[in-house]
């Protein structure tokens, strides 16, 4: 799993998920604060006050979120594991399940993934019928990373739409366009 910033846009970055065989990844595109939360836990993020230390072992202080998982761990049986189902309306969905009850609690896919890297006992799946038709080849060294155009929000949708007609990308704004009027009719 890594994360990185889309470009020429600062306040959404990009989570790209990567296959066990590290063939294939699938791309989920997070909001500011979620990157800002996956920065936390790498050491990347800093405040206005101090540079942010990287959570692990050796780390000064936990965060809530850790804390939290924790406390679950420690008086529980629960055995949790995250999957991703499906993308609606440009967000990817996954839900929190305990293994052993089946019972699911659904969730942004961008929160589980934070969730499997607070608690690094909680696997990550894709439901298989979405890893097949969302999930494209990994090319290891290829700058950038392809986006399935139906998992963009829909105001990601328009600003592209606006920047590829400003840059006479008409071929581009013609598929996002499509896009849009397919999601209205829905």
């Amino acid at each position: 799993m890594g994360i990185q910033l889309m470009v020429n846009n600062t306040d959404i970055g990009i989570i790209s998920l990567v296959d066990e065989s590290e063939t294939r990844h699938l791309s989920i595109v997070c909001d500011k604060f979620t990157k800002f939360q996956f920065d936390l836990r790498s050491g990347l993020a800093n405040t206005e006050e101090e540079p942010v230390q990287a959570i692990g072992e050796n780390a000064g202080r936990t965060l809530l979120p850790e804390a939290l998982m924790g406390i679950i761990s420690y008086m529980t049986d629960l055995k949790l594991c995250v999957v991703v189902t499906n993308v609606v309306d440009g967000v990817y969905r996954a839900v929190i399940e305990d293994e052993r009850t089946g019972t699911t609690f659904p969730v942004k896919a961008t929160e589980g993934v934070l969730l499997t890297l607070v608690n690094k006992h909680v696997p990550l799946y894709a439901e298989q019928r979405l890893w097949q038709y969302q999930s494209v080849p990994l090319k290891k060294g290829q700058p950038g990373v392809a986006i399935p155009i139906n998992s963009l929000t829909r105001e990601m949708l328009e600003a592209s739409l606006e920047k590829a007609i400003e840059n006479e990308e008409y071929e581009t704004a013609k598929h996002i366009k499509e896009e849009l009027d397919r999601r209205a009719k829905e």
